[in-house]
């Protein structure tokens, strides 16, 4: 199931890590390589062209309703028209049941901000696609803001303070809260690893009043995630023919 050029979702069979239940579900089998003219938005997040892709990364077991991302269920040798499939579940709310699930199995609270934003990056891709509900989008990014916000100022935090204000202050301005965006912006410094180019542009935005997301042109993708130049392979010489 091809759902966008090079992106491809198969049927995989997997098992439930808290129930050990067999079932079927979507998986994302390929993707393309982020590349510089990839779209990626100031929020660092890449968007993708159809919901269904996020969505895949997410599995939710029709057994016992245990969710997180597919990476932690196993394998599983059986075919998958043989097994029970996932709950139909939208894309988007698909990340919801794995924040209940995190939460009760007392998963990092970096993980369900990842999760809280990926849902509202997911109900912007199903509005786009035509598919959703653009009330959704609001409600997504407070989530992703007090999920966030709330890990960042708990007393286990153990990540890169600097990169996270900065993705919380660009949540903040997308979500009109211009004051906080500039104080949680101003906490940025070079362990972020951003371009101060960019920061300093997301600072006057939010001073500015604006709210609209921005594209990183792609000098910025390349600086930010590193992207190494493509190797381009030269043809072996012809070899010269010896003058008689």
């Amino acid at each position: 199931m091809t759902v966008a050029p090079e992106f491809v979702l198969k049927e995989a069979s997997i098992i439930c890590p808290d129930c050990e239940y067999p079932f079927a579900t979507l998986d994302l089998h390929s993707m393309p390589n982020l590349v510089a003219e990839s779209a990626v938005e100031a929020d660092l997040h890449r968007i993708l062209e159809d919901p269904a892709i996020r969505g895949a990364l997410i599995a939710v077991c029709p057994a016992c309703t245990y969710s997180w991302w597919i990476s932690a269920f196993r394998s599983h040798h059986f075919v998958p028209d043989l097994l029970v499939p996932a709950p139909p579940i939208e894309y988007s709310k698909k990340f919801g049941v794995a924040i209940v699930s995190g939460r009760k199995h007392n998963e990092p609270l970096l993980d369900t901000a990842i999760l809280a934003m990926n849902g509202y990056w997911c109900a912007r891709e199903e509005v786009a696609s035509g598919s959703g509900n653009a009330t959704e989008i609001g409600r997504w990014l407070k989530l992703a803001v007090k999920e966030l916000k709330a890990a960042l100022e708990h007393e286990t935090w153990q990540g890169n303070t600097s990169r996270y204000s900065y993705i919380l202050g660009e949540l903040l301005r997308l979500s009109g809260d211009f004051h906080g965006a500039v104080s949680y912006f101003q906490k940025v410094d070079r362990r972020s690893l951003l371009p101060k180019e960019l920061v300093e542009h997301q600072i006057a935005d939010a001073k500015a009043g604006n709210s609209q997301p921005v594209l990183l042109p792609p000098r910025m993708v390349e600086e930010i995630f590193r992207l190494k130049p493509p190797v381009i392979e030269l043809p072996e010489p012809t070899p010269m023919l010896a003058e008689a």
